[in-house]
């Protein structure tokens, strides 16, 4: 049943809504007369009790290469609701996509998907109705046109896994084989060193290769560090900062007196700069998801809670 499929509830939402405006559809009808619930006889009691969640929907940052992901899960994120859709899933709305999700299967799927390269290099065919394969079909259109999207690829090995995130990549060229099947050869996306990168990019990339490279083995690193520069190459970043209050900063750290506001715990040092406890200031909602630069949003915390706001379970959960 589709409903067990969603663990967040702005998506189940979202879901929902679809079937708004339907009231006189044969389906609404026939749930009525065999005297069973719609999705509009539940929404208010949903609401009712799972309201405070009605924004929390899955994000494109949630998804993490390393990690296994089920068909139901990628085909909610693409709001298309139906795992018979096909492997590739365009994310977004036409002529404004986000990203691509390709699923993949190596062994025992329809398309003979296979590694040129692995993790690095992906043959993967073109949808294809009666064995003909279109570039101009939708989805096949939305890698090709859009050269700038990126795509997710999700592997596994064969039917029945779940999907594992390979990597982002990005489209090379399409083939043509003998037969008249048709194929994309994706290759990993590798940032541009010249190329200005927003400084979140940056750090989300590094992340994600971290994971990366922890999910394969010790030998596979090594190997890669005989060979690896080890004077790291240089990026030019760009990135948005605030102009914060000074007062703000001040009234925090007065109202703290030295005291972390998350575990309670004294500041774990003190500044060698002018001997003051070190306590950080952290804003409650966030500058940049437009929280205010002011004292009631804005906590003093040791380094510690100050990353568990940002990575861990926080004490000020805003999203």
């Amino acid at each position: 049943m589709w409903l067990r499929q969603f663990s967040r509830v702005g998506d189940l939402l979202n879901y929902m809504d679809r079937f708004q405006g339907t009231p006189n559809s044969p389906v609404f009808n026939g749930l009525k007369a065999a005297g069973l619930n719609t999705f509009e006889d539940i929404r208010a009691n949903l609401l009712e009790r799972f309201g405070a969640w009605k924004n929390d929907r899955t994000r494109l940052d949630d998804f993490v290469i390393g990690l296994d992901y089920t068909s139901s899960q990628l085909v909610i994120f693409a709001e298309v609701y139906d795992n018979r859709s096909g492997g590739i899933l365009p994310i977004g709305s036409d002529g404004a996509y986000k990203a691509v999700f390709i699923k993949a299967t190596l062994n025992g799927g329809k398309y003979q998907n296979q590694w040129i390269e692995e993790g690095v290099s992906l043959k993967y065919y073109l949808k294809s109705i009666s064995e003909v394969f279109k570039e101009d079909f939708k989805v096949n259109a939305a890698i090709i046109q859009n050269p700038q999207v990126p795509v997710y690829a999700f592997v596994r090995q064969t039917t029945g896994e779940k999907f594992r995130l390979a990597g982002i990549f990005k489209n090379m060229g399409v083939h043509t084989e003998q037969d008249g099947s048709k194929w994309f050869e994706l290759a990993i996306r590798v940032p541009e060193a010249d190329a200005p990168m927003d400084a979140h990019e940056l750090q989300k990339n590094h992340k994600l290769a971290v994971i990366r490279a922890q999910a394969g083995s010790s030998s596979d690193r090594q190997r890669r560090l005989a060979t690896a520069q080890r004077i790291p190459s240089s990026v030019t970043v760009v990135t948005t900062a605030f102009v914060r209050n000074p007062d703000v900063v001040a009234e925090v750290l007065d109202r703290a007196a030295g005291v972390c506001e998350g575990c309670k715990s004294p500041a774990p040092f003190f500044r060698s700069s002018d001997g003051t406890p070190f306590l950080e200031v952290h804003h409650k909602v966030p500058l940049a998801a437009g929280g205010e630069d002011t004292v009631a949003n804005a906590v003093a915390l040791c380094p510690n809670c100050h990353r568990n706001e940002h990575y861990g379970s926080p004490l000020w959960p805003w999203k």
